[in-house]
């Protein structure tokens, strides 16, 4: 009997599938976003590769268990679905009981237990969810370009929905829409096959009142447990500290912090000769961290006089009653009291999180006195670059916040602390502009280093001939600050700098003529390592010093931004020696995390790449023909996951420099890639209706992309640099017309890889599923390793050169005529 219309076998569920392939991918942003505020950002790495790990697994399973009837087909898809929707909560919340500590995790072996402990609760949704999935591209594999392409589409879909419902809910409310979704995935595959009865109607509704009551119960609208050793934990354990306000954002989660009993008293740099008192302060926290503090401000002379007494003051001890100073993060407004305390005439102030500005000027004003300031100070909610793209005039004095300071920033971007961005910088100076630049340091001097290197290289290429005759560096105890003049500094300038240290007893670092008996005479070291540092630096053998130094000294770009990456590989040996004394600390903790993260998802993808394969050996047996084929199906399909996610990654970090805003840089690449992708597989389903060989049109596929991949990376940094002061809605368009044409080819290289290696062996469908997966957990991981070491360039070289393995094997498959 043939199958009717509406027969899984004849017509795949695509709305049905598009739903859960969007709640899987908003459920891993949700992730991220959540694991950043426990946690730190890092484990957005690990959520990507927890996520693409559940895919593997399901081409694991899916592959051991042939395929489904019908019928089957149905329990299935609703097991996973269902599944992902009632654990997607409860796992989240169980993982956070878990008391994973990654400060502790090279000398805790209990840390790794508790690691493996997150892989395995967060893995149960995407695994559920993948075993829903994957069943439908096992059964429909004659219609496999369209079921992708409706996975595709629906997983764009839903990276795009996510951000928005991000500006109005809690990620933790947000769950609950997820698993909801789920449900609705469900109900529509359902109506779909014409299975909507009674009691499908009453499980449904009971799935859906489950979901809604364990959301209630486990993810409130509270906050998120955050992890006791970050900043906000640590100060909520102060006695008298309590929030007065939280907001969340796509930006970071904010947090005001206020404290009657114990003050805050947070000025960094402050000399210890200071005689100033300290107003009032309320905290500012995003996602946990990044400290910043609102002074109370009544337009009393002595209120700012404490700043005034800071080492990140000596750019306005330079140029008083500036007329126009820039301050760059200005957060909770600090600086800009700073800059107001030495006469600024006009303050252009500029920080990302918009709930800054917000509450500066909203319920916070009377605190924060900015109403007293709105005729010399405006508040901009961007970045700086996309500020400086449009900004009209120069600047006296551009005031940058303090960098250099978490252990647990390695893989984190910062766009101004590279060699373009200071060069931009630079270019909006006054003549006899200065770029004061405070960072904290630690020991052995890493920061303050590579911030004197960086702004030598700066202004090489800004055709200085002496670069010496432009810097400047003082320090204290704890923060470092590097003077950068668009002017050589004058001797009287040199001078006044001299006398700012004296007075405040902070130590000269670099001068261009200072005598070595000047350096190190306040906060005292055994040796003079910041003075020392600095001179080989301005040296002729700068290079050697920087290739032998422990710590990686090197420049960041904009091609590598990674301006808290200190990591040197040469180093970890002498590291690891001294473990059992305290030595792991001179490691940045961002590394073995990510190693870690690395070193479990290769081992399982190893298991979960050849379980299947021993399961069919012990089953039937294997012949030539079927062992070439499996390796061939396992060389392309790595090839062409690995070279998906790192194209992906690739233009998510391109597009965050050219739209200045990541967290809409990553919504747009997403939903790009994978609705250009599923637009590709749709289009690949067209040609084969029309009796186009799979075999001859993949290879055209493969080589569209090289070529294609290669020209839209080679014209981005044209592009970026003509269109960034444009309008926000002109970068968009430019940035799709870069993301489509090339997502288009990348989508066929999948489903036309099914067609042509499992033709007639729909046992390998599910299998090559999985080698996807486990190539594109293992890439995710990996290009954050490699971008610190090589920058994304090289990436973009790799992604393409698995494109061409891919292509390799596709055309000595078919001279091995196997069809």
């Amino acid at each position: 009997m043939s199958a009717s219309a509406h027969e899984p076998e004849a017509s795949p569920p695509l709305l049905g599938m598009a739903l859960l392939a969007a709640a899987v991918l908003a459920y891993e942003l949700l992730l991220m976003r959540l694991f950043a505020i426990v946690h730190w950002h890092h484990f957005a790495f690990m959520m990507i590769s927890i996520a693409l790990l559940g895919y593997g697994t399901s081409g694991t399973l899916l592959a051991m268990t042939g395929r489904f009837s019908a019928g089957r087909l149905r329990v299935v898809f609703a097991f996973g679905a269902i599944g992902f929707s009632l654990t997607s909560v409860l796992c989240f919340a169980a993982a956070q009981r878990l008391p994973f500590n990654a400060l502790a995790f090279l000398w805790s072996p209990r840390q790794w237990g508790y690691l493996a402990g997150i892989y395995v609760l967060l893995l149960i949704p995407f695994l559920l969810a993948a075993i829903g999935l994957g069943a439908m591209l096992h059964h429909y594999d004659r219609r496999i370009s369209r079921v992708y392409a409706a996975d595709l589409a629906g997983a764009g879909a839903g990276a795009g929905l996510t951000v928005g419902v991000l500006f109005h809910l809690p990620p933790q409310t947000s769950l609950c829409i997820v698993a909801a979704c789920a449900v609705a995935a469900v109900a529509a595959a359902s109506w779909h096959w014409r299975k909507i009865d009674g009691r499908t109607a009453i499980a449904l509704l009971a799935a859906l009142g489950l979901v809604v009551v364990s959301g209630m119960k486990v993810a409130p609208r509270s906050r998120a447990a955050v992890n006791p050793y970050k900043p906000l934990a640590q100060t909520l354990r102060v006695p008298g500290a309590r929030i007065i306000y939280e907001g969340h954002h796509p930006m970071g989660w904010f947090t005001v912090v206020a404290n009657p009993e114990v003050p805050f008293r947070h000025a960094p740099g402050l000399s210890l000769n200071s005689d100033a008192p300290l107003p009032d302060q309320m905290a500012f926290f995003v996602d946990g961290q990044a400290m910043t503090v609102i002074d109370r401000f009544n337009a009393q002379p002595r209120t700012a006089d404490y700043l005034k007494q800071c080492t990140p003051s000596v750019g306005l001890v330079l140029r008083p009653n500036a007329r126009r100073v820039l301050v760059a993060g200005a957060g909770g407004g600090q600086d800009i009291l700073r800059a107001r305390a030495f006469g600024a005439q006009s303050v252009e102030a500029v920080d990302a999180h918009p709930l800054y500005a917000r509450l500066l000027k909203g319920r916070l004003q009377a605190f924060s006195g900015f109403d007293r300031m709105q005729g010399a100070v405006r508040y901009h909610s961007t970045t700086v670059r996309a500020y400086l793209q449009s900004a009209a005039g120069v600047f006296d004095l551009i005031q940058l916040p303090m960098a250099g300071g978490s252990e647990m920033a390695t893989f984190g971007e910062n766009a101004l602390w590279t060699v373009e961005g200071l060069a931009q910088l630079w270019g909006h100076l006054e003549n006899d502009g200065l770029i004061v630049a405070p960072l904290w340091t630690r020991l052995p001097p890493r920061g303050g280093l590579k911030a004197f290197v960086t702004a030598w290289r700066m202004l090489e290429g800004q055709g200085v001939s002496q670069p010496k005759e432009h810097l400047a560096v003082i320090r204290n105890w704890r923060t470092a600050v590097v003077l950068v003049g668009r002017s050589p500094l004058r001797p009287r300038e040199k001078q006044a700098v001299r006398r700012f240290c004296r007075q405040w007893a902070f130590d000269l670092v670099y001068l261009s003529d200072l005598h070595p008996e000047e350096a190190n005479r306040y906060s005292v070291l055994a040796r003079p390592m910041f003075a020392e540092g600095t001179r080989e630096l301005a040296g002729e053998k700068r290079g050697e010093f920087i290739a032998r130094y422990k710590y990686e000294l090197s420049p960041p770009t904009d091609d590598r931004p990674f301006f808290d990456h200190y990591f040197r590989w040469k180093s970890s040996p002498e590291i690891a020696s001294l473990r059992h004394s305290g030595g792991i600390a001179l490691m940045d903790w961002g590394y073995p995390l990510l190693l870690a993260t690395l070193i479990q998802a290769a081992a399982l993808s190893l298991v979960l790449i050849g379980l299947p394969v021993w399961w069919q050996r012990r089953q039937h047996g294997t012949g030539v023909d079927e062992s070439a084929r499996r390796v061939t199906t396992l060389l392309y399909f790595t090839a062409i996951g690995g070279g998906f996610i790192f194209v992906e990654m690739v233009f998510i970090q391109r597009l965050s420099m050219f739209l200045h805003h990541p967290l809409m840089a990553a919504a747009l690449a997403l939903a790009g890639f994978l609705v250009g992708a599923g637009g590709g597989s749709i289009g690949a389903d067209a040609a084969l209706a029309r009796g186009v060989s799979a075999p001859k049109l993949l290879p055209l596929a493969l080589v569209a992309v090289i070529v294609i991949g290669w020209l839209a990376f080679a014209a981005m940094n044209a592009l970026i640099h003509r269109f960034s002061g444009d309008a926000l809605m002109l970068k968009l368009i430019v940035a799709l017309a870069l993301v489509l044409p090339l997502a288009v080819p990348m989508g066929m290289a999948f489903p036309l890889g099914i067609v042509t290696l499992t033709a007639k062996r729909s046992g390998l469908v599910p299998w090559a599923w999985g080698i996807n997966g486990c190539a594109t957990v293992l890439g995710a991981i990996a290009v954050p390793l490699l971008a610190t070491q090589t920058g994304y360039a090289f990436i973009m070289k790799l992604a393409l050169g698995f494109y061409a393995v891919g292509l390799v094997v596709i055309l000595r498959f078919r001279g091995l005529n196997l069809n």
